[in-house]
């Protein structure tokens, strides 16, 4: 891809993937809900102290492009600090979390552009030291898919959810945050891509160029799908705060279009893959504030097809768990990557 052999696009992804430069447009949320600006700021601030959304940032959709293979990992990981530096600052894990699954405690996701790059990276872990060796722990159980096979990726479906809950019970609670109506206008407003600003000539500064050129240059990356339109997003991408993440793999027997439909309209699945493992053929990642919620949607999926739906296993994560998940991390590390790449491939020509 052009953009990611060119050293300023690299350079301007850096800054607005981390959400530098990106910020909420106080003064339009102000005038769009018809509040003072006071009121906008303090409630904003508000929603993100308390960790119910993050700031705005880009999101980086090529991610799926470059590091097409998608990793679920079961493990048996010590709990020992250097486990936790190895899951906050590996480059390839999206997110680790507890797990009670036969021998293996802990579950990754992992992003990596292809076999051979997982099976060099699997061996460093204990040959550089992040880990210690394996002769002492079960064996991993590992699945791998396809990230190009993605059926649905929309991590703010919940939204929808939560907007009926207000208005049938009056009242929305999400990771122990109490919505009132205006909080809740700011944060579908957030959610959805509303209202938020790019600092063109606080990036202009940074990358010593002009405000125009930034313009143009975030104009393009979005055009070309690289990056998609800015937005917050909760802390841990797919399942809003004190939500509990469900990874299942399911058969579908019969009918895989009317599920495939289904699924996409589904306010609790954030993202959806055709797969090929043994008997299933879908990965879903869903969310639901109870276990109990979780069983309900389960019920609910079988009796709406009742002769569709065969296996399914189920991976229950809680959201009191979470070792580390970082949105941005697995995308700025194939930035940084590129752009070191780059400025080696930039002395090589200039030494020759």
């Amino acid at each position: 891809m052009e953009h990611l052999e060119d050293e300023f696009s690299l350079r301007l992804l850096r800054h607005i993937v981390s959400g530098n430069g990106v910020d909420v447009n106080i003064n339009a949320i102000a005038k769009r809900l018809g509040i003072h600006r006071a009121t906008a700021k303090s409630k904003v601030e508000r929603l993100i102290e308390e960790r119910i959304l993050d700031p705005p940032r880009y999101p980086f959709p090529l991610l799926f492009q470059e590091y097409p293979l998608l990793v679920l990992a079961w493990a048996d990981i010590p709990r020992i600090p250097q486990a936790t530096i190895f899951f906050e600052e590996d480059p390839n894990i999206f997110a680790a979390l507890s797990c009670m699954e036969g021998p293996h405690n802990t579950f990754l996701i992992e992003f990596f552009k292809d076999m051979e790059y997982y099976h060099s990276w699997r061996e460093g872990i204990v040959k550089d030291q992040k880990l210690p060796g394996r002769e002492n722990r079960a064996a991993a159980e590992v699945y791998m898919f396809s990230n190009r096979l993605e059926l649905k990726y929309d991590p703010t479906c919940f939204l929808h959810d939560m907007r009926r809950e207000f208005k049938t019970a009056g009242k929305l609670e999400v990771g122990g945050f109490v919505f009132d109506k205006n909080d809740l206008n700011i944060f579908d407003l957030l959610l959805s891509g509303e209202c938020i600003h790019t600092n063109e000539t606080y990036l202009a500064k940074e990358l010593g160029t002009n405000r125009k050129r930034i313009a143009r240059r975030t104009t393009m990356l979005l055009k070309e799908g690289i990056i998609g339109p800015p937005k917050c997003y909760f802390p841990d991408l797919l399942a809003p705060p004190k939500y509990n993440l469900i990874v299942s793999m399911l058969e579908m027997k019969k009918d895989r279009e009317q599920i495939k439909r289904f699924l996409i309209a589904d306010d609790h699945v954030p993202r959806a893959l055709e797969s090929s493992i043994g008997r299933y053929n879908l990965l879903l990642f869903s969310a639901f504030r109870a276990i109990d919620e979780f069983f309900e949607w389960g019920e609910m999926l079988i009796a709406e097809f009742p002769d569709s739906i065969g296996a399914m296993s189920n991976t229950i994560l809680s959201s009191r768990s979470i070792h580390s998940i970082d949105a941005k991390k697995v995308s700025l590390g194939l930035i940084e990557k590129q752009l070191m790449e780059y400025r080696r491939q930039k002395v090589t020509r200039q030494g020759k």
